[in-house]
């Protein structure tokens, strides 16, 4: 027995300890991540297409940061190969900060207003080797990628939209900074309707719906364990009655007796937890002092609680009865009752812990399923803006789309680029052409279809080869019926695209294309099409259904009727594969093509889909790490239940329950009245959980068939080995 109080020391020693650290690993990274708006307040360039040119409006910005003396900061959120995130702040700073106090280097030094103008410099928890690294960021646990660069670099893959942060003297100069910032651009744009300060100040409300962090629960789930320790402590006390009623006959008194029976376990238990917590920080990287500390106070906080619990049990000592205990009479029947109402009790916290945690989960699990389209989005790019270049006025844009769709788009295509136009799916689109008769539909490229697979009427995946020379469509076999109508519309449709080939583009159009067929693969019904389009169906994950797709090859297509690169940013039908998802790195292969094209003035900058979106998949999947780390820590905490409960009931059946086994007694039979009372506290369980949530529930009752699982599984396998490792000791009289 007194082994088992052992390993519920042990096992609150461990929880104690990985309590410390998930909390101080969630403590000091968000201290990190959310360090700009703790010492700024945000603000927002509006994504239109008149701030779409970094080139122009980010010396506006730096300019009056000067005169107002702030700070900028931007975050981001990349993805590397491997799936691992890394956030990317960006800094660009004029004046002193108390920007890096939230940081602590373990070697370099940090960025200077200097490096934030000029150069790469960069800040990471990561040694990256690179010349350019200052400093190298300590991160507690080392668990995460966390890099500071300068404001401009982030152009090389963001665009100018989006959320920043200023951080100044005192709390006017975030409006003396937007007032100027106005002003500056008034005086470079001279638009029609001036800019004001208050322009930069919309959409700033989040717009991601804040998630509770379940992180605190672990100590509920401590506590509990607390509460049932206390129990198994008090039965323990009843278990070693006829040793204490022995000792007692020579006078020892209680308080000594207390701490021969329990006192010493405990305190021979703290000293070794406390000197394994210190060598555990050793396996700790980048640990801090702030961490230790943590460690060294719960542990000494948890054999507070544990000692102090246990004087419960000092009072259980003093009532003992010498007469009684020689006699071997000892009466369980009181703290058998009291240990069913504490199993009643936390199984009932744990019902509706566990209800509340798995509402979280379906949550963040609903949002990552609406988000799983667009994790591609860390695959690809956009050219955004599109510039008018060097040359307009003498050639015109046409000379600018036909070197894009004709000459650019093959070599963008073999990286495996995705095109996708559903731009008359766009909200606005849809509500200017409401009273529209013709047919709608959506075009795609190849690589597209292998992204995004589309099954034909047999349920085989639908492959278009790159030859093909005739205009495939791709109808719901729904359409059957319409298919003249179909063809008849397209046909139409396409007629005057060789006038435009011809006399726009100044291109010659080939054979095949003059007299091109059109050809039609019957889809299954019912198909989702990813827009990849923000603006298409938002309350619908951005998807369409059911919709004739039009499919573009590089032979079936004339160069004037591909719609590629639009300057709509993330809403442009093209999207650029990226290299090792670096946007920077894939725009510096693709420079001598832009140069020998002429379009390396049109498409200075490749930036990310959307940035916003890769966010909301970071933030889901932390917080899915944190929801699975606690429930990790409630089947603990039911385990601890379920074991200390099984303990109880087997030490007071015992010599009933090997007398059954030695005579054949099947399982079942022998173990009847602990199923009994198991069906019972479930039903008693059931009716105050109903009682409190006042409704049975999907969740509910999930977490109940969950929590029933998990105990009935682990009540089996404790009474097989308690069974079988007391057998021996129960025939002796033990």
């Amino acid at each position: 027995m007194k082994k088992v109080v052992v390993f519920f020391l042990i096992v609150a020693s461990i929880l104690s300890g990985f309590i410390a650290f998930q909390q101080t690993d969630h403590k000091e990274f968000e201290k990190m991540e959310k360090v700009e708006q703790r010492i700024g307040k945000e603000f927002v360039i509006p994504n239109v297409l008149g701030f779409a040119n970094p080139s122009e409006i980010y010396p506006i910005l730096l300019e009056a940061a000067k005169e107002s003396h702030t700070n900028i900061f931007r975050t981001n959120v990349a993805y590397h190969e491997d799936e691992q995130a890394e956030i990317l702040k960006y800094v660009l700073l004029t004046t002193e900060t108390i920007y890096f106090k939230q940081f602590q280097l373990s070697g370099g030094d940090v960025l200077k207003p200097i490096d934030t103008f000029q150069g790469n410099a960069f800040l990471s928890t990561v040694h990256t080797k690179d010349t350019k690294q200052k400093g190298i960021i300590k991160d507690f646990g080392d668990n995460h990628v966390i890099t500071i660069k300068p404001l401009q670099t982030s152009y090389e893959h963001l665009p100018m939209a989006g959320r920043y942060v200023v951080e100044g003297v005192d709390d006017k100069s975030y409006d003396v900074f937007l007032k100027l910032f106005s002003k500056k651009l008034n005086q470079h744009f001279k638009p029609k309707q001036y800019i004001v300060a208050d322009d930069f100040k919309r959409n700033l409300s989040n717009n991601e719906e804040a998630l509770d962090s379940p992180i605190n629960s672990l100590s509920y789930i401590q506590y509990m364990v607390f509460i049932v320790l206390l129990c198994f402590l008090i039965y323990y006390v009843f278990n070693e009655a006829k040793r204490i009623g022995v000792i007692k006959m020579h006078g020892v008194s209680n308080v000594r007796l207390w701490f021969i029976v329990i006192g010493r376990t405990i305190a021979s238990m703290f000293v070794l937890s406390i000197g394994i917590s210190v060598l555990a920080t050793a396996f700790v990287k980048n640990v801090t002092s702030g961490f230790i500390y943590t460690i060294m106070f719960d542990q000494c906080k948890t054999y507070l609680i544990i000692t102090i619990l246990s004087l419960v049990s000092y009072f259980y000592i003093s009532k003992i009865k010498v007469n009684q205990m020689i006699k071997n009479r000892k009466d369980t029947k009181g703290i058998f009752v009291f240990n069913t109402l504490l199993k009643v009790t936390c199984s009932i916290i744990f019902v509706l812990l566990g209800t509340s945690i798995l509402e979280q989960y379906i949550t963040v699990k609903e949002k990552q399923v609406n988000l799983k389209n667009w994790e591609k989005n860390k695959d690809y790019g956009v050219f955004y803006p599109l510039s008018v270049g060097n040359d307009e006025e003498q050639q015109g844009m046409h000379k600018t789309e036909s070197s894009i769709n004709g000459d650019l788009y093959p070599i963008l295509n073999k990286m495996g680029a995705v095109l996708i136009d559903s731009k008359e799916y766009e909200e606005i689109e849809l509500s200017r052409n409401k009273d529209y008769k013709g047919i709608w539909s959506v075009t795609v490229n190849n690589n597209y279809l292998r992204e995004f697979p589309l099954y034909d009427i047999h349920n085989q995946r639908v492959q278009v080869s790159e030859d093909t020379e005739n205009w495939i469509l791709l109808v719901p076999e729904k359409y059957q019926n319409r298919e003249k109508e179909i063809l008849r519309f397209f046909e139409e449709w396409r007629k005057p695209a060789i006038e435009y080939e011809e006399k726009r583009m100044h291109r010659e159009v080939p054979n095949h294309l003059r007299n091109r067929k059109i050809d039609i693969i019957w889809i299954k019904n019912n198909q989702e099409i990813f827009s990849f389009n923000p603006d298409v169906y938002k309350s619908d994950n951005n998807k369409i259904r059911d919709e004739i797709i039009e499919v573009m090859t590089e032979k079936n297509s004339f160069v004037g009727e591909r719609d590629l690169i639009l300057g709509g940013g993330a809403k442009d039908p093209l999207k650029i594969k990226l290299i090792k998802r670096d946007a920077g790195l894939t725009y510096k292969t693709l420079e001598p093509e832009l140069k020998r094209l002429g379009l390396d003035d049109n498409l200075r900058y490749l930036v990310t889909v959307d940035q916003y979106i890769s966010k909301d998949i970071y933030n889901l999947q932390k917080t899915m790490k944190i929801l699975l780390t606690v429930t990790s820590g409630l089947i603990v905490g039911i385990l601890f239940l379920v074991t200390q409960n099984i303990i109880v009931y087997f030490n007071k059946n015992q010599q009933k329950i090997v007398v059954h086994r030695l005579f054949g007694v099947d399982f079942f039979r022998t173990y009847k009245g602990y199923m009994l009372q198991f069906v019972l506290m479930w039903i008693v369980q059931l009716s105050i959980c109903f009682i409190v949530k006042k409704e049975f529930d999907l969740k509910l009752l999930t977490v109940v068939a969950m929590l029933i699982l998990i105990e009935f599984t682990a009540s089996i396998i404790a009474l097989i080995t308690m069974e079988r490792r007391n057998k021996k000791t129960v025939i002796k009289g033990g």
